[in-house]
């Protein structure tokens, strides 16, 4: 690979052999450069070693990319609302007061535009999430981070061009942009491929932490860009929040060529010679069931049962981070009657209780939950252990948050639950550094894509599940309003059952963590 990517054309190379005149006709040296995704991901940045280094860069891109939903959400939301309040009313000509808009119809008509929207998105994006990952595997992870970056931005532009001109275009048509996923699968794969480069570069002691840095990285992208996008909102109206969001994800793409490509190491160590190369496969129909033999061949990593349980328990992540985004400041602008350029600083507080509990609370549990110190009944005896006491714990944390939430009667409880909340996010990082147990690491990229397919599964319910109860417990009154979040709290604590029957391979416990690469600092 190294040397057709120094000589792409290996007939006409040079040496000192070969003759200065020939009889062909000289052909014009290629100095102008050709822009495509792949040169652009490949161009050569300073190799970097450092486990840590690596994880640190993927975090900041991560905060940088998410915080491009934390500051588009809200403002798209107002703007939508303010489109179907007009309609509604009849007046095309102006805004209406906002307070105006918060009738239970025109909630209804927004919060099922937005889940419609969502559910295609995620259907798109587990479509395209195992060929890309397949992709990832074969020509490495940088080429298919940008190439799902750029599909990432068609589909912002879409919903941009529909909200501006929506006296062309009818909201509804929002739906459309989905199609712009079909690009690099969304932000599905792209969390698989970035969870899959953090696994080449940390040790198993440090994959839970790093896991939970990078969760937290792009949930405090999520939650504290509202705070921002709630001043500019206040102070110059919804459109500078959803530029911002267009910035964000441009920089992201740009920030990502300063991290090396993990996998062209991974597969060049210890062994000096490339892999054997797949046959081509040319002909759509071979490519279709190439791809699908590929999948079947995926699914047969799935062989532990506990591996299974701990797959089936990402049911739950899909919803949770729904239900404390787009949907939550809806919900809370709807049933305490405030402005939605205010429920960003709700989420915000959110965000930075998830940060304390990733930076200071975690990582001194990881270091205390082992010491011989520790009573027996809360000891873990390996770091494996560890982690799944830790998922087990997150899990009721959670239930018990998300519950506080539906009955909270004032804004202020519902901030308590926020924090019970924070207090079990670690759920979805546990986990996945729980299942990187079961299978080599060579087979790491494929399972981490087959856990993007199973959270986008259920991004594909989280959004309607959520609009449908809103529009039940509305029509209900009273407390039932609370009816999404009740109905959150029963199937998270099902899923979260599950961990009760996961069990540590044998061949995990207690062994050593090992160095994989050389990028492990040493």
């Amino acid at each position: 690979m190294g040397g057709d990517a120094q000589h792409p054309h290996g007939s006409n190379e040079h040496t000192e052999s070969s003759p200065l005149l020939t009889d062909q006709r000289p052909r014009r040296p290629s100095h102008r450069p050709t822009l495509s995704v792949t040169s652009i991901a490949s161009v050569h940045v300073p190799k970097i070693h450092n486990g840590r280094t690596i994880v640190n860069l993927l975090c900041i891109i991560a905060f940088i990319a998410s915080s491009a939903t934390g500051f588009i959400g809200i403002p798209v939301t107002r703007v939508l609302e303010d489109v179907v309040c007009r309609h509604y009313y009849g007046d095309g000509n102006g805004p209406i007061d906002e307070q105006a808009c918060k009738e239970n119809a025109i909630q209804e008509n927004v919060a099922f535009i937005m889940a419609l929207t969502s559910s295609l998105d995620a259907a798109v994006g587990f479509l395209a999430a195992f060929p890309w990952g397949l992709v990832a595997d074969r020509i490495g992870r940088k080429p298919v981070v940008s190439i799902a970056l750029l599909g990432i931005l068609l589909n912002l532009l879409w919903c941009i061009t529909v909200l501006y001109f929506n006296n062309i275009f009818p909201v509804e048509l929002l739906f459309l942009g989905s199609a712009g996923l079909l690009l690099g699968g969304g932000n599905a794969l792209l969390v698989g491929i970035i969870l899959s480069m953090i696994t080449d570069s940390t040790t198993e002691e440090e994959r839970a932490v790093s896991f939970m840095r990078l969760h937290v990285a792009s949930l405090c992208g999520n939650l504290l860009a509202p705070a921002l996008s709630s001043i500019m909102m206040e102070r110059m109206g919804p459109w500078p929040s959803i530029w911002a969001a267009l910035s964000a994800i441009v920089i992201s793409g740009i920030s990502f060529l300063f991290v090396p490509e993990t996998l062209k190491h991974q597969q060049n160590q210890g062994d000096n010679h490339a892999p054997e190369a797949e046959p081509e496969v040319t002909r759509p129909e071979s490519r279709v069931s190439h791809t699908i033999s590929r999948f079947k061949e995926s699914l047969s990593i799935l062989k532990s049962p506990s591996l299974i349980l701990l797959l089936l328990s990402c049911f739950a992540s899909a919803p949770v981070v729904a239900a404390t985004l787009q949907f939550m400041a809806q919900f809370i602008s709807k049933r305490y009657g405030i402005r939605l350029a205010q429920t960003g600083y709700v989420q915000s507080t959110y965000g930075v209780a998830q940060a304390i509990h990733a930076f200071v609370i975690l990582p001194w549990l990881t270091r205390h939950i082992m010491k011989s110190t520790t009573p027996v009944r809360f000891r873990a005896p390996d770091e494996h252990h560890r982690d799944l006491s830790l998922a087990r714990w997150s899990f009721g944390f959670l239930v018990a948050g998300i519950l506080v939430l539906g009955l909270a009667p004032a804004l202020a409880v519902f901030v308590f639950g926020l924090l019970l909340m924070a207090l079990g996010s670690g759920f979805g990082s546990l986990s996945k550094s729980l299942m990187s147990l079961y299978v080599d690491p060579e087979h790491r990229s494929r399972l981490f894509s087959i856990v993007g397919m199973v959270e986008v599964i259920g991004s594909v319910y989280a959004q309607p599940m959520l609009a449908g109860l809103f529009a039940l417990g509305m029509e209900l009154g009273g407390g039932w309003i609370g009816l999404p979040y009740y109905i959150l709290s029963i199937l998270v604590g099902v899923t979260g059952s599950l961990l009760f029957f996961v069990k540590v391979p044998k061949e995990a416990r207690g062994s050593p963590p090992a160095h994989e690469n050389e990028y492990h600092e040493g």
